[in-house]
């Protein structure tokens, strides 16, 4: 399964967790499936930035959108 489909897949996720009542063992199984998505997920990410940091002249990653840039 690819990032988009991971994505897709804990979007799925959600709507189900947040929509009708589901038996708490249900609920469990699918928080816990959600929970492996989200940090496979964020395996990827880490791996991408570090590829993008390896790419560039100075090592920085180009662009950190949590970064205040000084005005």
């Amino acid at each position: 399964m690819n990032f988009s489909e991971k994505m897709t897949e804990l979007d799925k996720i959600l709507r189900k967790l947040e929509g009708d009542a589901i038996p708490l063992e249900d609920a469990l199984s699918e928080f816990e499936k959600g929970i492996g998505l989200v940090r496979d997920c964020r395996a990827y990410l880490e791996e991408a930035k570090q590829k993008v940091a390896l790419l560039t002249d100075d090592g920085e990653v180009p662009f950190d959108p949590h970064k205040k840039e000084d005005a």
